[in-house]
């Protein structure tokens, strides 16, 4: 179907709706005000009486909409249909109530249902316009999921023990040559960190990851040193860039 076409047929079932429940608690209002004067009502008590009945079935279906619209959970939703339902069973006696036998005239079975129909009609209507308004949640959120692109799967690195870390330093170190000692340039300011110490800084941060530990730079340089490694502070925000920790601090 048509975008505008059905937008405008849901736009008038909701406005068709709306009429009707107006019209039907009208009616209803007529019902419950007889029915007030019937028992000793009068004046501003036997006008306002009836909106003591019905207002408990308009707030509940506009309670109803709300939560529709705000998707409380089911929950939360229950009190407004216990409110609507209340209202509808309350308005429903009293407009069978107020219709009286006359001289001649015997209230029969379809008398009743003639007055039941006001407020069953109202409810009615709210029941239409909560099931136009909950397709239209569903086709908008559907929309919405099409056009969203669904994000690449992240597999979680396994988690790394301490030992691991210790065993992959020891395997991947250099063998020193002579005249060339990597402990030392790490202690005097290197020109960069070396690809051993880099090698375990990334183990650590994927083992913190993996159990889902938030790792500071600080944590980081006491684990490295913990395992045996030597380097200036000043190769510490190098190590945390090259393995990706400040990228994921700052997401």
């Amino acid at each position: 179907m048509n975008p505008q076409t059905r937008r405008a047929a849901l736009q008038a079932i909701g406005l068709i709706a709306i009429a009707a429940s107006v019209n039907a608690l009208a009616h209803s209002y007529a019902g419950l005000y007889e029915w007030a004067v019937h028992h000793r009502l009068g004046g501003w008590q036997a006008m306002s009486w009836p909106a003591e009945i019905d207002v408990f079935l308009a707030v509940g279906e506009l309670a109803l909409y709300v939560a529709y619209l705000d998707g409380w959970p089911a929950r939360q939703r229950a009190w407004p249909w216990a409110t609507a339902l209340t209202g509808l069973a309350v308005s429903v006696a009293g407009n069978i109530g107020h219709i009286q036998a006359g001289p001649g005239h015997p209230v029969i079975l379809a008398d009743r249902l003639t007055a039941a129909t006001s407020p069953l009609a109202a409810f009615a209507g709210l029941s239409v316009g909560l099931l136009v308004l909950k397709m239209t949640r569903q086709q908008a959120n559907a929309t919405t999921r099409a056009s969203t692109p669904t994000p690449a799967l992240t597999l979680a690195p396994a988690p790394v023990s301490a030992d691991r870390v210790a065993r992959s330093t020891a395997d991947a170190a250099p063998v020193p040559r002579p005249g060339n000692d990597p402990a030392g340039s790490d202690d005097h300011g290197g020109a960069e960190p070396e690809p051993t110490l880099l090698h375990a800084a990334s183990l650590i941060y994927q083992d913190a990851a993996a159990r889902g530990e938030r790792l500071s730079q600080r944590m980081l340089a006491r684990q490295l040193r913990g395992h045996g490694h030597r380097f200036p502070n000043e190769h510490l925000r190098l190590i945390a860039d090259s393995i990706g920790l400040t990228t994921g601090q700052a997401a």
